[in-house]
């Protein structure tokens, strides 16, 4: 009887327990029962109404507490952790763009799961009630005045757009880290750009206003109390939506599962058929060692993939199921407050496996071990003891399987290539022998050959290219226009003995990537030779299109600095995609009659007085050089080229050099400077690019977009512009040629 009293004097003011939630029974009533059901006065007869209208359940707010605060500070502190190591930019085996997902991922989830831990704290300490919730009252400080200081987070307008917004964006992150995983995994290779724009800005630009969107409705309905109230809410775990979906499918969930899907078939694929090149006896060890790193890198996404689909099913249930007080509901409520957790799981497990690793590299390297080794060994009476090297920082990466992925298709597009060359010269050769004469006569006939046959190209119909197909894969190289290719070789002057040993000699994980272009470029290991670079299709196409005038104006022009290429190429890989390249000269190298090592030299990649590479920093008065660009500029714009640029390289030279001071460079040129003289070398590069729509659409977007009020800066313009503006500045830093 004591205790019933008591009972009944604190629940005095309310007439259901803390804990409680109640939905309407029919349209619009949620409201009525929210705010007056469970208001601290209720008569006989409207908590009899509130029966007849309402669906009035007590939950275990202890065990939604326990639960919810739990998960949730597992998570902030999982996310946390994680943020530190980004912003202390630990090195990662992902891409770029894949970091920057799930960057942005982790952060999303760190403020979802700080609703999470507010929600818990707060009514752990004092009891919230639903009740009467609006705009107003929040921003007049009103709402939490007699209750927790942080009450209002179980009003509508604040829980749902919160957990709506910073849920899903963390899920679309996610659906951006998985697209971008697949597109990498079909072409490792190619530039993270689109119109020039990076791929980070397009993924922004879809993900915030969708997950603003979903959280708010378009009309921004959801911050209206009582619309809020009748949403179907995903983001929101059951225990604490407390109401069920009515049958409603998450259709954004489903999306997002169908391209997951979508992308992770594609991976799927891309390991079958790396284990199908395993099986294949034929490769060499370096081809070995990539396969086995790309399956590595595929490996090492299915954590993250596993954590990624373990929340997307469990909150799939939890929006399908039933909403009540049961197990059930408890348990799909990890998806939710542990999101954060389960998506940093794999970073936190790479944590503890290169802390345990760094451990036992300092135990193998401690004073202790190498004296128990060396006791060892000279205990044996037959080999000395033999002090151990002193252990080598660890500087590099602490994986290589992003950069191994990489380098796959473009070390078997290095192998084919090479072994064209070879046979290519074998035949060369043969000719030679079989034709007579002397070896400078021989020579002079087959340059008249390889002329004639170079001008067959001229015609569209006789055009053709050379397809060199793998036996034991799916993969080919595509070697266009052969004739006239090798004709320009020859008339450039390349010696084919030394492209084929640097081909050889060159490694393929020096691979870099162009800072502005984003094509992966290889220099051979002399920096003299060429450099193999990536290109797209379009540029493939320019080269296909222009390679008869290009040819004629090299043959009228011996001086042209226009940057020689030596071939161009593509490569199929195993999965249907190809990997285009060129191989051209190396313009940043010193000419091959300089045999003096004259250090790094200093390069500034030109397009404009904006984009001039810090050239006028350096060298405020500029250079006497007078190039003669007046023919190639002219001859680029009748092509309808755009987008090139000249680069310049400058070595200092002493006064006191013989041999330089001599001159007769036919590759570079030596000029006095202020002070001291320089060697330079200069050349156009990247006139690949033609002025086509998609060119026009991204001047556009640049010139509105980037710079509305200066649109001078913008370096994207019609090829007889873009030539004019070129010239006039070159003539202004470097005088007239």
């Amino acid at each position: 009887m004591a205790l019933d009293m008591l009972f009944d004097r604190a629940f005095a003011a309310r007439r259901y327990p803390p804990g409680t939630s109640c939905t309407g029974k029919h349209l619009n009533a949620t409201s009525f029962c929210i705010d007056i059901c469970l208001s601290k006065e209720v008569d006989d007869v409207t908590l009899e109404r509130c029966g007849e209208l309402c669906d009035c359940v007590s939950w275990h707010r202890g065990s939604v507490d326990l639960v919810i605060g739990i998960l949730g500070c597992a998570s902030f502190c999982a996310c946390l952790l994680v943020l530190v190591m980004d912003l202390c930019k630990a090195r990662s085996t992902r891409s770029p763009a894949q970091c920057a997902c799930l960057r942005w991922s982790n952060f999303c989830n760190l403020l979802y799961s700080v609703y999470f831990i507010g929600y818990a704290v707060s009514d752990a300490w004092t009891p919230m009630w639903d009740g009467p919730c609006s705009m107003q009252d929040l921003l007049g400080g009103v709402l939490c005045r007699h209750a927790s200081p942080l009450c209002f987070l179980n009003c509508c307008i604040v829980a749902v757009p919160w957990l709506e917004f910073w849920g899903y964006a963390s899920y679309i992150w996610n659906v951006m880290w998985i697209l971008d995983l697949a597109r990498f995994t079909q072409q490792p290779l190619a530039p993270e750009k689109v119109l020039g724009i990076p791929l980070m800005v397009y993924y922004h630009l879809f993900t915030w206003p969708c997950a603003a969107m979903i959280a708010l409705d378009p009309d921004g309905s959801r911050l209206i109390t009582s619309t809020c109230r009748e949403a179907k809410i995903v983001m929101m775990p059951c225990v604490l939506r407390r109401q069920t979906m009515g049958g409603d499918l998450p259709w954004f969930q489903v999306a997002g599962s169908v391209v997951i899907a979508m992308a992770v078939a594609v991976m799927a694929m891309r390991y079958m058929d790396v284990g199908q090149l395993l099986s294949n006896g034929a490769r060499s060890q370096r081809r070995e060692r990539l396969l086995l790193a790309v399956r590595a890198y595929l490996r090492k996404q299915g954590l993250h993939f596993f954590c990624l689909s373990l929340c997307s099913v469990l909150i799939f249930i939890d929006t399908c199921r039933a909403c009540e007080d049961d197990a059930g509901n408890y348990i799909t409520a990890v998806a939710f407050a542990g999101f954060g957790l389960l998506l940093s799981l794999d970073r936190l497990l790479t944590i503890y496996k290169k802390g345990r690793t760094h451990q036992e590299s300092l135990l193998e390297a401690s004073p202790l071990r190498r004296n128990s080794e060396s006791l060892e060994l000279g205990s044996s009476g037959n080999i000395p003891s033999i002090p151990l090297a002193p252990p080598v920082p660890d500087d590099g990466p602490v994986s290589t399987d992003f950069a191994e992925y990489r380098l796959l298709d473009f070390s078997a597009l290095q192998e084919q290539l090479i072994q064209f060359l070879r046979d290519e010269e074998l035949q060369l050769a043969q000719q030679r022998n079989l034709s007579g004469g002397s070896p400078e006569q021989a020579e002079k006939a087959q340059m008249a050959v390889l002329r004639a046959s170079a001008r067959l190209d001229d015609n569209p119909d006789a055009q053709w290219d050379w397809i060199i197909s793998s036996a034991n894969s799916e993969t080919a190289l595509t070697v266009m226009a052969p004739r006239s290719f090798t004709y320009l070789r020859r008339l450039a002057g390349l010696d084919s003995q030394v492209l084929l040993s640097e081909l050889l000699h060159t490694n393929v994980s020096d691979l870099r990537v162009a800072a502005k272009s984003g094509s992966s470029l290889l220099c051979s290991q002399d920096n003299r030779t060429f450099v193999l670079k990536t290109v797209s299709r379009s540029e493939v196409r320019q080269v296909r299109q222009m390679l008869p005038e290009w040819r004629k104006h090299l043959e009228e022009n011996p001086k042209s600095l226009l940057c020689r290429i030596y071939g161009c190429f593509s490569f199929r890989n195993s999965l249907g995609y190809y990997l285009y390249a060129v191989l051209m000269d190396c313009l940043t190298g010193l000419p091959d009659c300089v045999t003096e090592d004259l250090g790094p030299a200093r390069v500034f990649d030109i397009k404009s007085e904006f984009q001039d590479g810090g050239f006028r920093r350096c060298f405020p008065r500029g250079l006497r050089l007078e190039p003669p660009v007046a023919t190639d500029l002219e001859f680029l714009s009748s092509l309808g080229v755009i987008d090139y640029s000249l680069l310049l390289s400058v070595w200092e030279i002493s006064s006191d050099c013989p041999e330089l001071a001599q001159g007769g460079l036919s590759s570079g040129r030596i000029i006095q400077g202020e002070d001291r003289k320089y060697l330079v070398r200069l050349g156009i590069i990247d006139f690949l690019v033609h002025w086509d729509v998609r060119k026009r659409t991204e001047s556009a977007l640049k010139r509105t977009c980037l710079h509305p009020r200066h649109s001078e800066r913008v370096t994207i313009t019609d090829p007889v512009g873009y030539a004019k503006r070129q010239l006039q500045f070159l003539e202004s830093v470097f005088g007239r040629g």
